[in-house]
């Protein structure tokens, strides 16, 4: 048996190929099925708009406290640095090359934006703006080809097999050549890889602006596959026979991107279908072949791309050929600028937030990013309820955390058991774009209620934003509720004090106490908490609201926090008595609020307090 099939099944069947390529194996117990959808795509394209709007405070900016609401966001409080970069003299050395770009080079664009306060200075991401300015240069007077450089290039011999068994190499005895034997004749891309939130995407904008060509495309990786799996799909059933290979249909895919743009930049470069990983190595090596310049940003180093996947050794050959392609550059950042507060982001504690205005909007995308630690799903997932599956537009890759609009909960005919089925699967569940609703979207209204009732019994932390504030969300006449006998008007009236109490310190905080120690603390960047996130934890471990801590709640504390960093709960008294010298400054053998947050706001001091002194 193969994923439920038995042998009696013909495995080189295309359609059946196709079927098991596409799904994902994913740990029964989760009951989340990840499923691609061309809905994604419009996901997709939503959020790059709101991520434009804000494109500089997601990618390292902070905003200053006297800036005008124009003012892109910049570092709180910085001073123009005055000191000479090593990279001003690479600069007047480019001039001519520069003038020829509006608004200059790469690096005069950043060092502009660093110069006028606007973002912070990180010698790290000025190293890799180098390399982009270095790219921008190199790429000035390029042409590709436009064809392949010869037939020996082919690979994948065809004859046979159906789409995906050209793929595999199937239908053919004749040796393809290795994808990585392919060799740059053109400038040589670049891979930045890092932490989240450390400025990548930001950098790459601003090459992608300032590149001199405009046979250009700036893309969310996951974005172009779904585009390149639609023009084969297209091509596949446009054919007039069989007789063309799998090869054949990449060739005239990659053909065609190639007319519209040679210089790629992907945003967050990453593999997760095995589907995805045959097809994507074939498609840039013709890519690559014919010129194409690759500038792409990730979390993972390319060994670690596609890490402990399906059949992950017929993806392998694709990272030597992109390390032949791109030179990567490790940023090497340790400060996430996503996650520091600012003084209308994340100081905000709101989990209702109305009105549901731009800045509303921007403020939830936020804190799902944060509570997410910027590892958001971007394949829908899917939740079983008695047979049925729910879609789950986004959700957290390393936390039940789970991201809906009202549309996807509300104009869809569910019932309490796919609101129970939600609530059990995520910890906290974000509602975003509620409107104001009437009797004439009773249906909606009736949908509401028992969501809210299920998230309710289930203690969920709900995050939602919507038009107006609970008591008025559902608008009906004095009239209606004299002469009505609809339910929903008497049932809102308990929605309206579940909504109040599920804002309440008392409701949050059974909440967060509720959570497994590993769904609570994987919320946060222990290197970069936010006073929003240790707000957070004062309330999960001030466990009696006392407003301050005993030693029993501390040691609960560090032991979490040990099993965080380091696997294990076993705090010796050792390593306890020096956690507790560390943080109760005043000895008294209680911890204040002010201790706890001076604590928790060094990591060095967590970290050195938790390992034991030899």
């Amino acid at each position: 048996p193969f994923f439920g099939f038995t042998s009696k099944v013909p495995l080189a069947s295309p359609q059946l190929l196709f079927y098991l390529l596409a799904q994902p194996v994913v740990p029964r117990m989760t009951q989340i099925l990840l499923r691609g959808s061309g809905r994604v795509r419009a996901r997709l394209v939503a959020r790059a708009r709101l991520e434009a709007a804000v494109s500089l405070s997601h990618a390292a900016q902070r905003p200053l406290p006297s800036a005008p609401s124009s003012t892109p966001a910049g570092a709180r409080g910085l001073r123009t640095v005055a000191t000479a970069q090593p990279w001003r003299s690479q600069l007047v050395a480019r001039r001519g090359f520069a003038s020829g770009i509006p608004g200059g080079s790469p690096m005069e664009r950043y060092l502009k934006l660093k110069n006028d306060g606007l973002i912070n200075p990180d010698p790290r991401q000025e190293s890799a703006m180098a390399k982009l300015d270095d790219l921008c240069l190199r790429i000035a007077n390029y042409t590709p080809s436009t064809s392949r450089a010869a037939p020996a290039a082919k690979l994948a011999s065809g004859g046979g097999g159906g789409f995906f068994g050209g793929l595999f190499g199937g239908g053919s005895k004749e040796v393809k050549k290795s994808p990585s034997a392919v060799k740059p004749t053109g400038p040589r891309g670049l891979y930045l890889w890092g932490g989240t939130g450390t400025g990548k995407t930001f950098m790459m904008d601003i090459f992608h602006d300032a590149a001199p060509t405009d046979k250009k495309r700036r893309v969310h990786f996951h974005e172009w596959m779904i585009d390149v799996n639609n023009r084969l799909h297209r091509l596949q059933k446009a054919r007039a026979s069989a007789t063309a290979s799998a090869d054949d249909l990449v060739a005239q895919v990659a053909s065609e991107m190639m007319g519209e743009a040679w210089l790629l930049c992907f945003d967050e470069f990453q593999v997760t279908h095995i589907s995805d990983a045959i097809i994507m190595k074939r498609v840039f090596a013709v890519l690559f072949e014919r010129g194409a310049v690759v500038v792409a940003t990730s979390n993972r180093p390319p060994e670690d791309l596609y890490k402990n996947g399906l059949n992950r050794p017929l993806f392998t050959p694709f990272i030597p050929m992109l390390k032949d392609f791109c030179e990567v550059h490790d940023i090497g950042a340790d400060v996430d600028y996503r996650l520091i507060s600012s003084n209308d982001c994340e100081e905000d504690m709101r989990v209702y937030i109305y009105p549901n205005t731009e800045k509303e909007k921007a403020l939830i995308e936020r804190k799902f990013s944060r509570i997410c630690s910027g590892q958001v799903l971007m394949h829908e997932a899917q939740v079983e309820a008695q047979g049925r599956r729910i879609s789950v537009p986004r959700s957290a890759i390393n936390s039940r955390v789970a991201w809906f609009d009202f549309k996807d909960l509300c104009d869809k005919p569910m019932g309490a058991a796919d609101y129970l089925a939600v609530a059990a699967a995520f910890h906290t569940v974000f509602i975003a774009n509620i409107p104001k609703l009437t009797m004439q979207e009773r249906d909606q209204v009736r949908r509401f209620i028992t969501l809210i009732d299920a998230l309710y019994d289930h203690q969920t932390k709900v995050v939602v934003t919507a038009d107006r504030d609970a008591i008025t969300l559902f608008e009906v006449s004095l009239e209606d509720r004299k002469t009505s006998v609809a339910d929903e008007i008497f049932a809102w009236d308990r929605t309206v004090s579940r909504l109040t109490e599920m804002q309440s310190t008392k409701y949050l905080s059974e909440a967060i106490r509720r959570l497994e120690p590993s769904d609570f603390l994987g919320q946060f960047t222990l290197k970069a908490l936010t006073d929003e996130d240790i707000k957070q934890m004062w309330l999960r471990y001030d466990a009696d609201d006392s407003g301050e801590l005993e030693m029993g709640e501390l040691r609960t504390m560090l032991e979490e926090l040990l099993e965080r960093q380091q696997g294990h709960s076993n705090l010796s008294d050792e390593a306890f008595a020096a956690s507790v010298s560390a943080i109760d400054i005043n000895k008294d053998g209680k911890i204040s609020y002010e201790e706890f947050e001076q604590y928790l706001g060094n990591y060095t001091l967590i970290d050195t307090s938790l390992t034991d002194p030899d």
